[in-house]
């Protein structure tokens, strides 16, 4: 193609972007009625209320949102999965069982196969949802509930190509995940529960406990600057953390603390941890998320937490770099 013609095709391009942006907003706007929202939110009500799985099941894209939607219900704690119509038909019908809700995905909602899987569906004691653009449709006028896409057209240069119907299942699907998360106080730590590895997980899981070091050497306000410095350098985590003797925190002293008190020539044989301790340090219980730690870290701009117990007694230091090894800062 010619640099002329490349400029002569640019306006249509840039229309056939815009008029797709412009029908995808249409059809999420709406779905944006009392009735679409009642509908999806009854639903939501059966699902929770069954106790079977719930199956998505859809030809070509209906069948790849389907499997999005699957993974976000599993993500949240709903047990899911897809079959393919056809594969059904042919002995995957066998994946089904009684109290499952079958959601059968279609913009027609009049596909050949998902007619014909509908009516063997009623061998089952299962509740049957469409999502259709249609709801005269033969899966509209058939499953036990429906809810209708509302979308005419799907913004496509050539519109047999799904595009808004997609779009609409998605947002439907979301809409129902959403529904069931707020009917089941499901929060953060329940999503973490269900992606306990990766980044997600750690933020969601990962405690103080987790990450602490528990082997400080015992510092006492007593101790000398000379003995704080070589506890400090024995812990390993830059900092002293003074006790009385039963353990309860009454200061820190940290690797700069000493470094400055050398620059200023003081003599650190003749000088005690109680005299230049910082009192009333930062402090976290190990039951905290490291995410939450990390928070207070930056907060306070220190590298260091001391983590005490429900009686102020010395558990043990957070480093930031523990929670830099687990990847949670940037």
């Amino acid at each position: 193609m010619t640099s002329e013609q490349t400029k002569r095709d640019q306006p249509a391009v840039s229309d056939a972007v815009l008029r797709t942006l412009s029908i995808q907003k249409d059809s999420l706007e709406a779905l944006h009625n009392s009735q679409t929202v009642d509908a999806i939110a009854q639903v939501a009500n059966v699902i929770d209320e069954e106790d079977g799985r719930v199956i998505f099941t859809g030809i070509g894209k209906s069948g790849d949102v389907g499997q999005k939607i699957s993974s976000t219900f599993n993500s949240i704690g709903i047990s899911s999965h897809t079959i393919h119509p056809v594969e059904a038909l042919h002995g995957d019908l066998g994946a089904l069982a009684d109290n499952d809700i079958v959601v059968l995905i279609s913009n027609s909602g009049n596909t050949d196969e998902m007619v014909e899987l509908l009516q063997f569906l009623g061998s089952f004691d299962a509740t049957t949802v469409a999502i259709t653009s249609d709801p005269s449709s033969k899966l509209g006028q058939q499953t036990d509930y429906h809810i209708n896409t509302k979308v005419e057209e799907e913004g496509a240069v050539v519109d047999l190509v799904p595009m808004a119907s997609a779009t609409a299942t998605m947002a439907i699907g979301d809409g129902i995940a959403n529904a069931l998360m707020a009917s089941r106080d499901f929060g953060k730590q329940d999503y973490g529960h269900f992606h306990p590895g990766g980044p997600i997980g750690k933020r969601l899981l990962l405690t103080v406990e987790d990450l602490l070091y528990k082997e400080m050497p015992e510092t006492h306000p007593s101790d000398t600057l000379a003995q704080v410095a070589v506890k400090v350098s024995e812990g390993g985590k830059g900092i002293a953390v003074v006790q009385d003797d039963e353990s309860h925190v009454e200061g820190i002293i940290t690797d700069g603390d000493i470094r400055r008190l050398i620059e200023s020539g003081t003599d650190l044989h003749n000088i005690t941890a109680e005299d230049v301790m910082t009192t009333s340090p930062v402090t976290t219980s190990p039951e905290t998320l490291a995410i939450r730690a990390l928070e207070t870290i930056e907060e306070y701009s220190i590298t260091q937490l001391v983590v005490t117990d429900d009686d102020d007694r010395l558990v043990g230091v957070l480093h930031i770099h523990d929670i830099m090894e687990e990847g949670l800062t940037q």
